[in-house]
């Protein structure tokens, strides 16, 4: 994440946006004690730094596999893993700036949460274009490690009875002609002339 964090963000002051290794120590540090428990100072790639004042008390801190972020000091920040998000959107604030909407799927469950971008709208659209990608990637990763590696392997063996079976509820359903059936049984080698 850390290329594409470079590739999609830039480190533009001006927008609020700083990308590691250019991320000011204090504003890190300011973000880290007011927002982001349990991230690392190492393993912050990029901040986007929400606040008037410049100190980064509000805003999001983002890492290899997850953001947190916290719009204001009366509401708790949030931590999302990017494998969590099944969908971003930016839109447009109604007294201006923008705001990103994020479809978080935990579990059974899937919820949105909104991060505010009313101080810096142009902000908006690189964070943004940077999580449909990380979500994209990380989808992509998620089914890749759960597809079985067969590259190598001997294939399995069929189990004659378990098809021998289901051929038989096929054929005492109707749905199966008894010829079909047969050349089906031979095709597994496994035809008794019944």
């Amino acid at each position: 994440m850390d290329d594409l964090i470079r590739e999609l963000i830039p480190h533009a002051p001006q927008l609020g946006l700083y990308v590691a290794p250019n991320v000011p120590a204090e504003k890190r540090r300011n973000a880290l004690s007011d927002y982001g428990d349990g991230m690392g100072p190492d393993e912050v790639m990029a901040l986007y730094d929400a606040t008037l004042t410049g100190n980064a008390k509000d805003g999001a801190l983002l890492a290899a596999d997850r953001l947190i972020f916290q719009n204001t000091d009366l509401e708790a920040a949030q931590t999302v893993r990017y494998r969590d998000l099944v969908g971003v959107t930016s839109k447009r604030r109604l007294l201006g700036g923008r705001k990103v909407v994020l479809d978080v799927n935990r579990g059974r469950a899937t919820f949105q949460l909104t991060m505010d971008f009313s101080g810096s709208g142009e902000a908006a659209q690189y964070v943004t274009r940077f999580l449909e990608e990380a979500m994209h990637r990380s989808a992509r990763a998620d089914m890749a490690s759960a597809a079985p590696d067969t590259e190598g392997d001997e294939p399995a063996a069929t189990d004659v009875e378990a098809v021998r079976a289901a051929l038989d509820e096929l054929r005492a359903a109707g749905q199966l002609t008894k010829a079909d059936y047969h050349r089906l049984l031979q095709a597994l080698g496994a035809d008794r002339g019944a």
